[in-house]
């Protein structure tokens, strides 16, 4: 792996159109370089951590989410395995995408600890601190959170999320995700000095 990430293709990992969807080429690449004995991945989605890890022969990886295909695992309730090695979470960007409820991502109603309907951003962020520290405390010495994550654009105002929440453990790694096949790339704007926003961070933390 090297610090840009670019993947044209998202692959044949997951549900292609579950909103948010993470490219399993980015888990397959954290498998690959970092070769944990356990892996768990938390916001698990629309399956493709899962995919890529079946692919690899992970028979003991661990998949959670709020939906149905991940055991409704609410990760501001439930307390997380031990002992993992490696965690990916991919949370939601703030209200970019909603994901429970009715003509949402899934589900017939909104699930009331789903983070992606939280309004207020300071809230938001306090939550995903919440997950975070659980993430952390929930490793094994020496294990590392890996967790992808977007910056927010909302009425005119920028969001970086990864300035604004805490960071739990050594950052070991800042890997940069460019974005493809976005609205934002057809999109046409009033001013010619706007820049649209095209990239993920994906942060390495390790638990010493």
């Amino acid at each position: 792996m090297i610090s840009i990430l670019s993947y044209p293709n998202r692959g044949h990992y997951g549900n292609s159109s579950y909103r948010g969807n993470c490219s399993g080429y980015v888990i397959r690449d954290l498998l690959l370089h970092f070769k944990p004995k356990n892996f768990l991945e938390c916001f698990a989605g629309g399956g493709s951590g899962y995919d890529a890890a079946i692919e690899l022969g992970y028979t003991n990886s661990i998949h959670l989410d709020l939906n149905n295909r991940f055991g409704n695992f609410n990760i501001l309730e439930d307390p997380l395995p031990a002992g993992a090695d490696l965690v990916f979470s991919h949370p939601p960007y703030w209200n970019i995408i909603k994901y429970s409820g009715k003509n949402n991502v899934w589900g017939n109603k909104i699930h009331e600890d789903d983070i992606s309907h939280i309004q207020d951003y300071n809230e938001f962020i306090n939550k995903l601190n919440f997950i975070n520290q659980k993430i952390f405390n929930s490793l094994s010495t020496f294990g590392r959170h890996a967790i992808l994550i977007g910056d927010v654009r909302r009425n005119r105002k920028y969001y970086s999320i990864i300035r604004d929440m805490k960071w739990y453990g050594e950052l070991e790694s800042h890997l940069i995700k460019i974005q493809h096949n976005t609205l934002s790339q057809n999109k046409k704007y009033a001013t010619d000095n706007f820049i649209p926003i095209a990239h993920e961070h994906l942060l390495i933390f390790k638990k010493l």
